[in-house]
């Protein structure tokens, strides 16, 4: 089956179908509104939560990512990425939804990273 991602769409066989979130992802979305320290605009985030969530909720949990190095220890750096470089805000995680902030996909992190994430996130409330 030939599959392409094209936005909040897939386009399979000829027919666009909606686009779910896979736990992975990097998409391209609003983060407004926003306030205090909380990253703004249109950026891209990685999707942590999973498939079953989204069918549930109808949401994602989203962290933002910046396109700057800081090292800081709730950063995780985008290591070999096509197209997204910076770093996934770990402490910034949100449940969004995505439909309605206009999300598109971009590419999708390695096995690795989303590993590190979602354990770094975990860490948080243990």
């Amino acid at each position: 089956m030939h599959r392409m991602r094209l936005g909040c769409s897939i386009w399979e066989r000829g027919v666009v179908v909606p686009y779910y979130p896979k736990q992975g992802d990097i998409i391209i979305l609003d983060f407004d509104p926003q306030t205090g320290h909380e990253q703004k605009g249109r950026r891209p985030g990685l999707i942590v939560s999973n498939s079953q969530f989204h069918k549930r909720t109808k949401m994602a949990m989203v962290c933002p990512i910046t396109n700057s190095i800081s090292r800081f220890p709730t950063h995780i750096a985008l290591r070999d990425m096509a197209d997204t470089g910076g770093e996934v805000m770990c402490e910034q995680v949100k449940c969004l939804d995505i439909s309605a902030r206009n999300a598109e996909y971009k590419e999708s992190v390695s096995d690795e990273i989303l590993d590190e994430a979602i354990d770094l996130i975990c860490s948080f409330v243990e």
